[in-house]
């Protein structure tokens, strides 16, 4: 026998059950699709991204101009108010296209907020070789330049290099850090550094007439001789991203090495002995000079065929895309 309740409820479950047949459920607003929305907002990043690449491309550019512009000025003044116009001036010439190759290297590192490609190895050698080099050209002058602007200026520019090398590792060991390549930076300078050294101590001129100053000077020598050698390491195993060199300051390394291999071309000479015997010395500086332009060269293809790479890369990339 069935309840009544349940006799009494039948008719209503029927007619919500009918109730429910006809409801109809509310169609829900469909998202748009992501790839719309991606290509309604690419325009916008695009320009964005394009706007900011050319803003700092042109900064760049007016700073290397304007460092050029500085360059040449101070240079105008050297020349007329603390030069004589000796052949010898193209020594503290030299020194000064160093010092700029390493501003711009700077000025690079600071655009670009990173310092890939950089060897920090290398730089480390080239402020050992300044600091071997002042602590004789500071004191003595048997090896300055004998125009005026070896009184001074020559020294000024290697402190002025010494002071910017401080930056560049600074910016590659605390500001810039994680840009660092320090997986490809792997040269052991330790297998290099001491035969310099010894070498310096045991083989040297007598310009100073003092063998320590003599030593100094040509221990820096040396170190200068193969400072290049870390960079040329990284290039070798980077192959193809070299977005912390800049040309200029290639450029300025080979024209530097120019100018001392000029100078001392001239000047070997008068490291030649009073007794007759072999003038082993200036030798050996003719040798570490034209050893100096040979790896300068081997940079300048190392970076030229590296930045073919990157832009080889880039344009397979455009194509796929």
């Amino acid at each position: 026998m069935v309840p009544d309740f349940v006799l009494n409820a039948s008719p209503s479950i029927g007619g919500s059950s009918c109730e429910c047949d006809d409801y109809e459920a509310p169609q829900l607003a469909t998202a748009p699709a992501p790839m719309l929305i991606s290509r309604a907002r690419a325009p916008a990043s695009t320009r964005y991204t394009g706007s900011s690449l050319k803003s700092m491309r042109h900064r760049e550019y007016a700073n290397i101009g304007g460092a050029y512009v500085m360059f040449l000025l101070a240079g105008v003044i050297v020349l007329r108010q603390f030069s004589d116009g000796d052949f010898s001036a193209v020594l503290t010439f030299g020194a000064a296209i160093q010092c700029l190759g390493f501003y711009l290297l700077l000025r690079k590192v600071r655009a670009q907020r990173s310092v890939a490609g950089v060897s920090s190895k290398c730089l480390e050698m080239y402020v050992m070789s300044f600091l071997f080099r002042l602590a004789s050209t500071l004191f003595k002058n048997g090896y300055l330049p004998v125009d005026r602007s070896g009184d001074w200026c020559y020294q000024a520019a290697d402190i002025a290099s010494l002071y910017i090398l401080f930056q560049i590792l600074y910016s590659i060991h605390k500001t810039h850090n994680s840009t660092y390549q320090i997986d490809r930076d792997t040269m052991d300078l330790k297998y290099v550094v001491p035969p310099c050294i010894l070498l310096g101590i045991c083989l040297h001129g007598n310009l100073n007439n003092s063998p320590f100053f003599d030593m100094m000077w040509c221990i820096s020598m040396n170190l200068d001789t193969i400072a290049l050698l870390p960079q040329l390491w990284m290039l070798n195993k980077i192959g193809g991203e070299v977005e912390g060199m800049t040309s200029h300051f290639v450029a300025s390394i080979i024209i530097s090495r120019a100018c001392a291999f000029s100078f001392w071309f001239y000047g070997y000479k008068e490291l030649a002995p009073h007794d007759g015997s072999a003038n082993v010395a200036g030798w050996l500086i003719i040798v570490c000079h034209c050893t100096q332009l040979l790896l300068s060269g081997d940079f300048l293809y190392h970076y030229g065929y590296c930045k073919s790479e990157s832009l080889r890369r880039c344009k397979s990339m455009l194509v796929q895309i």
